[in-house]
């Protein structure tokens, strides 16, 4: 007996009941089966989307949830990010010396109520990559655009059972390149900047697998080196100038101005010798020698360092990077910075290194100039050292029983004592 079709139950596959048959509009064998063809072809349409939005039973459950990255050296750094990570900030090279992601998976149906034996792993070029049996890796022919994650141990679970909940930990360099886990020249992927889908799989394998997946945004490629870099002293510490190569310029009402690329998150100023450090480069000059003009580079800037360590370090290299690092994450629209922590007579070697929003650092750029720190008398502490007793702003109050103008003439006496001191010395 040939039926009309009232419900979905009907191209679904389920026997309908004979209450529903209605007399009249009937349809033939043939047309019925290529009914119940395109409703399976459907079928397998919605679990692909459904995938591709991370849902997966017709109850449309979240597939991935409490998603969570931890481990990343960047969330060390000082006037760095601090704590942890967004889940929608891209992966960087750094974060794969350690970061791992942690993903809640909601397992609760198969698609196509087909039985599957494990849940397996693959990460995809595109939201749709993995969808399709022949595009997963390894391919008879053509290009690969889905790979199997090889992160040891196996994150694959076996003999699942609906409905289910697990977590799973998976190494940030495995979301980027899952076959190799090399985060500098991925293997396998979309190259150094793009975004990657982890997909998680029923097994056995087939065209309408795919139990959901989720976007991994990622870029492993080091912004422009700084250029031009020219350091001067200070007391204590080391005034560091710079240009960048990749700032955007715009012309107004005649004027130029200069950005920052919106990638850009800062700079970090490097010094060798180490801050604090008992050893140095170039040996410990003489500070007498800086101080009175005696030698070349009198004046702080030039002299000799010796050779330096700062144009053999990796700067993507947590430890080596810290000990050199003399300065908190300087902002992306700055030009100079201040070195801290060096000690005065001391000859330094100073570079400086851009930092993108990803953690990704640039080469390190050297200055070529050697700067030594001084020691600054400004004119308060000569004059208090010729005995002078007002205080800077004492003009608006008394000083002792001296009222303001009482401080002027003491400021008057105190410069002229410091004019006498200097020509007699």
């Amino acid at each position: 007996m040939t039926v009309r079709v009232t419900s979905w139950q009907r191209v679904e596959g389920r026997k309908v009941r004979e209450s529903a048959a209605i007399p009249g509009d009937r349809i033939s064998a043939p047309e019925e089966r290529d009914l119940l063809q395109a409703s399976g072809m459907f079928r397998r349409q919605v679990w692909i989307a459904l995938a591709v939005l991370g849902l997966s039973s017709p109850g449309f459950a979240q597939v991935f949830t409490n998603i969570s990255r931890s481990g990343s050296p960047r969330t060390r750094d000082p006037g760095g990010v601090q704590g942890s990570l967004n889940t929608t900030s891209p992966i960087g090279r750094r974060d794969c010396e350690g970061e791992e992601w942690t993903f809640t998976i909601n397992y609760s149906a198969n698609p196509g109520g087909m039985t599957t034996t494990s849940l397996q792993y693959f990460v995809g070029a595109d939201a749709m990559a993995c969808a399709m049996a022949n595009a997963r890796a390894p391919v008879t022919s053509g290009t690969p655009r889905c790979w199997p994650i090889r992160q040891t141990p196996s994150l694959t679970f076996t003999n699942p059972t609906t409905p289910l909940s697990y977590t799973v930990r998976i190494q940030s360099r495995y979301l980027i390149d899952p076959e190799g886990g090399n985060c500098v020249t991925p293997g396998t992927t979309q190259g150094t900047s793009n975004t990657n889908y982890l997909a998680v799989l029923a097994f056995p394998p087939s065209d309408s697998n795919v139990i959901g997946t989720y976007p991994i945004s990622y870029d492993v490629t080091p912004p422009d080196a700084p250029t031009d870099v020219v350091a001067g002293p200070g007391e204590g510490v080391a005034v560091v100038s710079w240009t960048y190569p990749g700032s955007l310029s715009t012309t107004a009402d005649g004027g130029t101005t200069t950005a920052a690329p919106p990638d850009l998150q800062g700079y970090w100023l490097l010094c060798d010798p180490p801050p604090g450090s008992a050893a140095t480069d170039g040996g410990l000059r003489d500070a007498s020698a800086v101080l009175d003009g005696d030698e070349e580079g009198g004046d702080g800037t030039g002299g000799t360092c010796g050779s330096s360590a700062l144009s053999t370090i990796d700067p993507n290299d947590s430890e080596a990077f810290a000990r050199y690092r003399c300065s908190d994450l300087i902002g992306a629209t700055a030009t100079r910075g201040v070195a801290q922590g060096l000690t005065n007579g001391r000859g330094y070697r100073m570079a400086v290194v851009a930092q993108d929003l990803a953690g990704n650092r640039s080469t390190i750029s050297v200055a070529g100039n050697c700067v030594t720190p001084v020691p600054i008398t400004d004119f308060w502490e000569a004059y208090r050292a010729a005995g002078g007793q007002a205080r800077p702003g004492a003009c608006g109050v008394g000083v002792g029983r001296v009222g303001g103008a009482g401080a002027w003439i003491g400021v008057a006496l105190g410069v002229a004592l410091w004019s006498r001191r200097r020509r007699t010395r």
